[in-house]
């Protein structure tokens, strides 16, 4: 008895193992398409000596703070809150949230409760007996459990649920973006709305000179000590200045309902934004921890590797569709004919068994998706690689401007301070008829550039810190 139940062990066992060679050797076959797209490393690309580090800090998340501008983190904090951008980043990251889920539910069994109940006639000519057959119209009741799982023996589900997870984490990154986009851009439009208010200020001065230069000529040519070409070029170059006054006006009032729309308001939200403070003047500076630390403080590299990683995952999902599918199936419940018989003993039915799917031919589906896959996963490294790059040169780019802009703005404010005096001593030697009214106008045109010059240069100080911020990542930090 033991030697016949042992032979039926090795008889069902190599049933199975042919079963399983079969089921194995029977699938279409996976294409090979050589080795797959490599990701690059900070290492890779040299940038040492384009960056060198300091003992700077990472930035805070909430770093325009660092401005001790109080109107500017209103500003800020109106704009988290409101921005249409920030709220589709939002949407975008409950969608990921969503397929992450239902990418989870393939993993466990599935049960559903089903119940039916249906008025039928049967047919008294189908071969049987009529007078085995229900005559007349009947109910026909019928309430079941269904349960289902798929064995995910390859690792398909396992691989689905993973590439989703990636792609959650990814849109999270991007929504970082999104919030870093918006940001950098309404600090960068508030140091411009900084830099229009200086040239007001300037075009107000040139203003005041042109009108004080129009009011000294017509005194000297009422004395017949000026031509009246000389008085006409003087009110030409005034009446100039107040339309550049007139045009700067414009400048501030367009930028603040620029800044306005950034914030998600309406126009007349602008009207209410007051003049930055004076100094908003902050250097940032690498940190020492740049080249190690940057794949995970930047939300764009973040989601580009995130991106690359859900992609291989599904390299992997296409990868398993070439092997059979496994699924168990069970249902438990009751019928009857009649629902008064529906309680009754022997009304109750059951079932359970194992379902496989065979993929011998799809007509190069399988292959094309799997090539599909392969393809989104090599472009996926590509755009990271670029994204990777792009961070580097932007960083270095901050850093080139940033070390030749500060003996920039020095000299410029040097030049401006002796433009003053050359422009003062100017005047007193026309007023005691030593030089030409045209000297006086050159030394006023030195005096209107090298203020609106030394303005510029301010503001882009403050630009480039907030690029530089930016390009650091704007104080994200991957999870």
């Amino acid at each position: 008895m033991d030697t016949t139940s042992s032979m039926r062990r090795r008889h069902s066992l190599l049933q199975l193992s042919l079963l399983g060679s079969l089921l194995l050797t029977g699938c279409a076959s996976v294409p090979e398409l050589g080795p797959a797209a490599r990701s690059k490393t900070t290492a890779e690309l040299a940038s040492q000596q384009s960056l060198p580090t300091s003992a700077a800090q990472w930035a805070s998340s909430n770093w325009w703070q660092d401005y001790n501008d109080s109107q500017l983190n209103a500003i800020m904090q109106e704009a988290l809150r409101n921005a249409p951008d920030l709220a589709a980043a939002q949407a975008r990251l409950a969608n990921a949230a969503g397929q992450a889920e239902q990418a989870g539910a393939s993993l466990l069994p599935s049960a559903s409760l089903d119940s039916s109940v249906t008025k039928l006639k049967q047919s008294y000519n189908n071969g049987m007996p009529a007078a085995y057959v229900p005559h007349g119209y009947n109910n026909s009741a019928s309430v079941e459990l269904n349960f289902s799982y798929e064995f995910d023996f390859w690792g398909k589900n396992r691989a689905a649920v993973a590439a989703a997870s990636s792609d959650l984490a990814a849109a999270e990154a991007e929504a970082a973006q999104s919030r870093l986009t918006l940001t950098s851009s309404i600090a960068a439009g508030y140091a411009e709305l900084a830099r229009l208010f200086a040239e007001q200020d300037a075009a107000e001065q040139a203003l005041a000179v042109r009108r004080h230069s129009v009011e000294l000529l017509q005194q000297r040519y009422d004395n017949g000590l000026e031509t009246l070409g000389s008085l006409r070029q003087a009110e030409s170059r005034a009446a100039g200045a107040s339309a550049d006054l007139s045009a700067a006006r414009q400048a501030i009032a367009q930028q603040r309902y620029s800044i306005a729309a950034l914030m998600g308001a309406g126009p007349d939200r602008g009207l209410a934004i007051a003049r930055p403070q004076a100094s908003l003047l902050h250097a940032q500076g690498l940190p020492a921890t740049l080249q190690a630390d940057l794949l995970g403080r930047r939300p764009d590299l973040a989601a580009a590797r995130l991106r690359a990683e859900a992609a291989a995952r599904r390299i992997d999902v296409a990868h398993a569709a070439f092997y059979p599918n496994v699924n168990l199936s069970a249902y438990l419940g009751v019928q009857s004919l009649g629902l008064s018989l529906l309680g009754k003993s022997g009304s109750d039915v059951g079932g359970i068994g194992p379902a496989i799917s065979l993929p011998i031919f799809r007509g190069g589906a399988l292959q094309g998706n799997y090539r599909v896959a392969r393809a989104e996963y090599d472009a996926a490294v590509a755009s990271y690689n670029q994204t990777l790059t792009q961070a580097l040169h932007d960083v270095a780019d901050v850093m080139a401007q940033e070390k030749e802009l500060a003996p920039q703005l020095e000299q410029r404010r040097l030049a401006l301070k002796t433009a003053e005096q050359s422009y003062q001593v100017m005047q007193n030697r026309y007023q005691g008829g030593l030089a030409s009214y045209l000297d006086v106008l050159n030394a006023e045109d030195t005096v209107i550039s090298c203020r609106r010059s030394a303005a510029s240069l301010e503001t882009r100080q403050l630009l480039l810190d907030v690029s530089l911020i930016k390009a650091l990542g704007g104080g994200y930090q991957q999870a």
